[in-house]
């Protein structure tokens, strides 16, 4: 009998070894081939899970996908987006406004890639529903960053929105935006200047004091709109602005060119 059960045990070892030479093949290749999502190659926003919160999956697959053919376009003939493993969202660099009388979360993060000491700006909007008008054309942005806020040297980036803008589609393609100072949405009812709405949310707190000190704030809030709009690439000059706020104050004229 001894030898029929030194027999079984053998057959047993032999058949656990090819399994798990099986497996370790199969890894390999799964390991070793092209991520890819719904939308096609992708290269994983490591803390993503961390950082963004409340989007839907297929967020996040346009996201990754969108980084991948970024990363591509500026590779130069040198780069491997494929095989990119360290794309991290910047610390403090996240934000996610929800605004919940348009069902609408609105944010945006600075990725950085180490290896290829890349950095990109990522903007979204999302809605639980599909038929939200809010949501925009582009529910998904990657594009460069100013140079000031890079944190590896100038690469020359390049992105798809300055590629195929023309004079008003620049910013058009980032609107409407929002954060937890002002929204921005286009009215496109006049003809030569473009108009953008921009709606401040701005705490009482900052509200007190003289008629000077409310004009200060205000004039600090209008410059994030201009910076916000140069890092874009664009130029505010561009633009006719109407200002409204969720306060009761009425300081400055309801539609000004900017910086007025």
């Amino acid at each position: 009998m001894q030898p029929i059960i030194m027999t079984r045990k053998r057959i047993l070892i032999c058949a656990a070894i090819v399994v798990g030479v099986i497996l370790i093949v199969v890894l390999s290749i799964v390991l070793k081939g092209d991520p890819k999502n719904q939308f096609g190659n992708i290269i994983k926003i490591q803390n993503y899970s961390e950082k963004v919160k409340n989007l839907s999956p297929d967020m996040r697959d346009a996201m990754e996908s969108y980084l991948y053919n970024i990363v591509e376009k500026n590779s130069n003939g040198t780069i491997d987006p494929s095989k990119v493993t360290d794309a991290y969202i910047r610390e403090d660099s996240d934000s996610q406004i929800h605004s919940q009388s348009i069902n609408l979360y609105s944010g945006d993060f600075i990725i950085d890639i180490e290896s290829i000491k890349q950095s990109y700006q990522t903007q979204y909007s999302y809605s639980d529903d599909a038929a939200n008008t809010n949501v925009g054309g582009n529910p998904v942005v990657i594009s460069c960053i100013p140079v000031e806020q890079l944190k590896y040297d100038d690469f020359g980036c390049t992105d798809f929105v300055t590629e195929q803008a023309g004079s008003n589609d620049t910013i058009l393609q980032y609107l409407p935006y929002e954060n937890f100072s002002y929204r921005i949405t286009p009215d496109e009812t006049q003809t030569d200047k473009l108009v953008l709405n921009v709606s401040f949310t701005i705490p009482d707190s900052d509200l007190k004091g003289d008629l000077a000190s409310k004009q200060a704030v205000l004039a600090l809030y209008k410059k994030q709109v201009n910076d916000w709009i140069v890092s874009k690439g664009d130029d505010p000059e561009k633009y006719t602005f109407t200002y409204n706020y969720d306060d009761n104050v009425n300081l400055i004229p309801e539609t000004t060119q900017f910086g007025g």
